[in-house]
């Protein structure tokens, strides 16, 4: 759980949270939707304010996935005890050096899991692509499985959140509501840049592996709540319940239709594939 407001904070508009953060607008309801940060101080049945602890753990969210990699899960469970530290009490995160490090790693195991099954690639290519020696990726990651699921769910973050920002550049949800069929289509973009590690997933669960079987159904529940969650109506209020699946699964399914479509053309990827 997450700390109290202090006493007498200084109260920052959601703009003035933007500004301090770097973070989007729509981005920030979705940390607090999925209960990444505090919830705001309600001044007025829809008026909400902001404070210091949401600008900290807005900092220690960018800095956990940007540095260390993680997925929002990890994230959501290691960032209650970030946040109870005293002010200024420490570094921000764990040695730069090893976080630096992680972060290597998991790039270079997405390139690796992006181009070869997951029996063909190895710790020790992963390690020396991110110029890491073998034994010391043991101090990140358990297994080869572990460094796999983290990449998983890396991408399920990078997804999440690219496409909350893509939402607010679009005008938030009113501003996509008429134009569905670019919101999956810029979805399924987001979504294909995964896909040949996703369907890693789902071939590994068909196979009868069940942390695979346990990790590909939360892939698509990821990805739907990530689709619909900028989308549901109600969101100007971060604080009230809301279930973004119906929405999410409308784009997901549209967005899957839209990646198959491109993938049996004559030009994959697309001319104007991002770079």
């Amino acid at each position: 759980m997450f700390s109290p407001a202090p006493e007498d904070p200084r109260q920052l508009s959601l703009s003035e949270l933007v500004s301090r953060s770097g973070v989007p607008a729509s981005t920030i309801h979705y940390y607090l939707r999925a209960g990444l940060v505090p919830p705001p101080n309600r001044e007025a049945a829809n008026r909400f304010s902001y404070d210091e602890r949401h600008v900290t753990a807005l900092h220690y969210i960018r800095a956990l996935r940007e540095r260390r990699g993680l997925g929002l899960d990890a994230i959501a469970a290691k960032l209650p005890e970030l946040l109870s530290r005293p002010a200024g009490d420490g570094e921000l995160l764990d040695d730069p050096e090893e976080a630096d490090a992680a972060c290597r790693l998991l790039d270079a195991a997405t390139d690796a899991f992006r181009t070869r099954s997951y029996a063909e690639v190895t710790v020790g290519e992963i390690a020396e692509a991110a110029h890491v020696g073998k034994g010391s990726v043991y101090r990140h990651f358990s297994s080869k499985e572990e460094i796999f699921t983290a990449t998983v769910e890396r991408l399920l973050a990078r997804t999440a959140v690219d496409f909350a920002d893509m939402v607010d550049r679009l005008g938030g949800a009113q501003g996509v509501a008429t134009a569905p069929e670019k919101t999956a289509a810029e979805f399924a973009r987001l979504v294909a840049e995964a896909m040949p590690v996703l369907l890693e997933v789902g071939a590994r669960a068909a196979k009868g592996h069940e942390p695979s079987e346990v990790l590909a159904r939360r892939v698509l529940r990821t990805l739907a709540e990530a689709a619909g969650r900028p989308l549901t109506p109600g969101t100007d209020d971060p604080c009230e319940p809301f279930d973004p699946l119906p929405a999410g699964i409308l784009v997901l399914k549209e967005a899957f239709s839209t990646v198959l479509t491109w993938a049996v053309g004559p030009d994959w990827p697309p001319d104007d594939w991002p770079e």
